[in-house]
């Protein structure tokens, strides 16, 4: 089985215009563009984006507007993405950080534990489906890894976005029968309003996409 790394992309040119002010006390839904201005970003590919700044016509304060993969972060989201990566793989937080910086990529070990820390937090609590909100997708990607750690086999579940190529989460399973995949998948179709799922083979994978009313499609060898 392999595993498959499909990370948060970068699109510096794509932005989402905003539709209503983030300030809470203003419920505005008007705005106005008010200049682009540079955004330092610690990337594998860049080095800065542009951000865009819009002023509210209701409260007159203005924000910023970032493209797709970017936040108010330094750090872009695909960078913490893999520093989530290659700490659930088995690496410290220093041994994370020592392999991004021969990426050209350098997030201290307290930056790399915040970041774990913060996808954990997205993950706890009986609500899964609140992990997934804002994420929409009619087709969601899944895969189940064998992954030697420390001497020991580990399964990894690692579920995608498969239209936009985004990381949804990446799980060691327990076991790999249908009753555990359905209880892994049926949160995130549900969150992210799936009808479809890929996954690189049948077995398994099909007797759960019957059970969740899921189309299945058996992705292509390349």
């Amino acid at each position: 089985m392999r595993l498959h790394v499909i990370l948060p992309q970068i699109a510096p040119t794509e932005i989402t215009p905003p539709s209503t002010c983030p300030y809470q006390d203003c419920q505005g839904a008007q705005f106005r563009f008010h200049q682009k201005v540079t955004k330092p970003l610690k990337d594998t590919v860049y080095e800065e984006v542009t951000a865009f700044r819009y002023q509210c016509l209701t409260c007159g304060r203005t924000f910023r507007v970032y493209p797709q993969g970017v936040g108010k972060a330094q750090v872009s989201q695909r960078v913490k993405g893999l520093a989530v990566l290659l700490y659930v793989l088995g690496l410290s937080y220093g041994a994370v950080s020592e392999t991004l910086e021969t990426l050209g990529v350098y997030m201290c070990k307290s930056r790399v534990y915040a970041a774990v820390q913060e996808a954990a937090e997205r993950v706890r609590g009986p609500n899964r489906e609140a992990v997934f909100e804002g994420i929409q997708t009619p087709a969601q990607g899944a895969d189940v890894a064998k992954v030697k750690c420390r001497g020991r086999w580990l399964a990894l579940a690692l579920a995608v976005d498969n239209t936009h190529g985004l990381v949804l989460t990446v799980q060691q399973l327990a076991r790999e029968d249908a009753e555990t995949l359905k209880m892994w998948i049926e949160p995130m179709a549900t969150g992210v309003g799936a009808e479809l799922m890929v996954t690189d083979e049948a077995a398994g994978f099909k007797p759960v996409a019957d059970q969740l009313a899921l189309s299945h499609q058996v992705r292509k060898a390349m």
